[in-house]
């Protein structure tokens, strides 16, 4: 399904994103846009989230963003729930955060770019784990898991695993809302999530293609 994988050490977030291949993201735009959705991310909500990452993920290089200080306080708060929570703590310890990779879809022979949050593999069995970290402002547990489909959770979850062969996909979600609880949803273990979302992420990549040919048309 995917070949010539390839890992990028040292690679920036900022280098990642300047790579012309194909993302999550992209894949995202082209649906809003098929769906004649108007996308109009908030910079706010995307400073934040990508400053939580980076407070998660990379400390020794976080810096405070340009935010207001009661969300820099409640970045601050949710990045310690992370760090306390003693599941979480021993997958950053033996993960490896942003790293991204490149690798050839057969199908279409589009090159596509994924950079998983962490990716690690088992100490036991060897089995290679994608974890992604998403912040939410659900009540509970059970709404989270309701925004898998919503949000395309499970497409993301296929796409990366599939790139990677992965055995597991893990997402942790983060409540934003006091306790700022920690949820675990492995999406690998529903095989007709996995399912759902290899067909929605194949589905447009081939669309990505007839929509790159309509444009050299035109």
């Amino acid at each position: 399904m995917f070949t010539n994988l390839q890992a990028h050490p040292g690679l920036t977030q900022a280098r990642h994103r300047a790579l012309p291949h194909v993302s999550n993201t992209d894949l995202s735009t082209l649906k809003a846009e098929l769906l004649g959705q108007l996308r109009t991310p908030n910079p706010q909500a995307l400073t934040f989230g990508a400053s939580f990452h980076e407070a998660v993920l990379e400390p020794h290089q976080y810096t405070d963003p340009q935010l207001p200080p009661a969300q820099l306080r409640l970045l601050g708060r949710l990045a310690a729930a992370v760090r306390r929570h003693r599941y979480c703590r021993d997958l950053l310890y033996r993960g490896t955060p942003e790293l991204t990779h490149t690798a050839t879809h057969q199908e279409t022979g589009l090159t596509v770019k994924i950079r998983p949050d962490l990716l690690l593999t088992t100490p036991r069995l060897g089995r290679r784990v994608v974890v992604d970290f998403k912040t939410t402002s659900c009540p509970d547990y059970a709404h989270f898991v309701a925004t898998v489909e919503l949000y395309d959770y499970d497409r993301q979850a296929a796409f990366y695993s599939d790139v990677l062969g992965a055995d597991r996909f893990l997402i942790v979600g983060v409540q934003k809302k006091a306790p700022h609880d920690i949820w675990l949803v492995e999406l690998s273990a529903d095989a007709d999530t996995m399912a759902q979302g290899r067909k929605k992420y194949q589905r447009l990549l081939r669309a990505y293609v007839n929509h790159m040919m309509a444009l050299q048309v035109i």
